[in-house]
């Protein structure tokens, strides 16, 4: 704290587990997966984080919509290229 920055960044290599398990022995004890990853399940309450099967994180919806948005734009540009193409051959004058 209170050095002056550098202006250089790297990054640090990492790995990442999930196990499906959840180290839950024995397998005949455990939950179904509802039962923690649902809107009312047992991590509810935990705030700050987003648990998968649970809905949507907030902004999800607008940042879907923004994809939906420029895979049309991208989609109609090449309709766009490929019908105003028709009929020019590579012919000059």
């Amino acid at each position: 704290m209170g050095q002056p920055y550098s202006g250089e960044f790297g990054f640090v290599e990492t790995e990442m587990y999930w196990p499906i398990t959840h180290m839950v022995a024995p397998a005949e004890q455990a939950l179904d997966c509802e039962s923690c990853h649902a809107r009312d399940g047992r991590l509810a309450g935990i705030e700050g984080i987003y648990i998968p099967g649970t809905g949507l994180p907030p902004g999800a919806l607008a940042g879907l919509a923004i994809l939906a948005l420029a895979a049309a734009g991208v989609g109609g540009h090449g309709v766009l290229r490929i019908v105003g193409n028709r009929g020019k051959g590579s012919h000059h004058g």
